[in-house]
């Protein structure tokens, strides 16, 4: 067995992707520290990436001297030598959005490796997120290179959900579902008064219709904001009797105002017993 171990650029940059989505994934189980570790590893891939995707071009062009005479392996190009280069090749392939958020992460990990930082958890994995994507978008349109079949099966996961814009906003929608279900769970001792916290959206077919008190119908969709659901509880305006939206006739009164009838005080009740 050897001491010695040895990773290429590409396998280095690999290895740190598989490190920060590890830790991306321990962040989204709860441990909010863990998004430091998801940062700085993040961070080393995208640079180390983009140096692979220069180095494909000639090795030399990684160091910062390539044609000294002797040439010093330990001084290779920084992240912003290398987006230059880059956009020289082809202008406008690292965006002006894209480059903010370089400067963003490049930040984050200067402060976590120098000093103290703070970290906004929420706006570290959505950033997170909006950076890898477009570091994938990068390599599909600007280089050969699939990462996909080099991720470890351990995180295989958390890759696809960072990958995919709607799926990534599922799944915080979900959670965010999940903390208004848990801070409202029914005690069922105290009868039926209490409304369910939570149902399905009809609109986007997601477990993320929730309480809200901003909401016109006291619920609102966490990922498409939809507040309407024929299965939400209600009440008939004319009598009180409890039921559900889709159990209601609504109807324009004089004053321009709505008023939801049951099937008794709409007249469906009786006019169903005459037929």
């Amino acid at each position: 067995m050897t001491d010695k171990h040895e990773l290429d650029l590409l396998d280095n940059a690999l290895d740190s992707l598989a490190e920060a989505l590890a830790k991306f994934e321990e962040g989204d189980a709860g441990e909010g520290k863990a998004y430091k570790f998801a940062v700085l590893h993040m961070a080393h891939f995208i640079e180390l990436v983009f140096k692979y995707h220069i180095a494909q071009k000639h090795e030399l062009l990684i160091y910062k001297e390539p044609f000294a005479q002797k040439l010093d392996k330990n001084k290779t190009i920084s992240l912003w030598e290398a987006v230059n280069f880059i956009n020289n090749e082809a202008a406008g392939t690292v965006s002006k959005g894209f480059r903010t958020d370089l400067e963003w992460i490049k930040t984050l990990r200067n402060q976590i490796e120098h000093h103290k930082f703070e970290m906004d958890v929420a706006e570290v994995r959505i950033s997170l997120g909006r950076i890898f994507r477009s570091v994938l978008e990068f390599l599909e349109n600007y280089s050969d290179l699939d990462i996909e079949p080099h991720i470890p099966q351990r995180t295989m996961e958390t890759f696809k959900v960072l990958s995919d814009e709607y799926e990534f906003r599922r799944r915080d929608a979900l959670r965010e579902a999940d903390k208004v279900e848990a801070e409202n769970t029914r005690v069922y001792s105290s009868g039926d008064d209490e409304p369910m916290a939570r149902f399905d959206c009809p609109d986007c077919g997601n477990y993320t219709l929730v309480l809200n008190g901003d909401s016109a119908t006291g619920y609102r969709c966490t990922l498409c904001s939809n507040e309407e659901s024929d299965e939400l509880p209600a009440s008939c305006d004319i009598c009180g009797v409890k039921t559900t939206y889709g159990e209601l006739d609504f109807w324009h009164i004089d004053d321009g105002d709505v008023e939801a009838r049951c099937n008794y005080c709409s007249g469906r009740y009786h006019a169903g017993k005459d037929d």
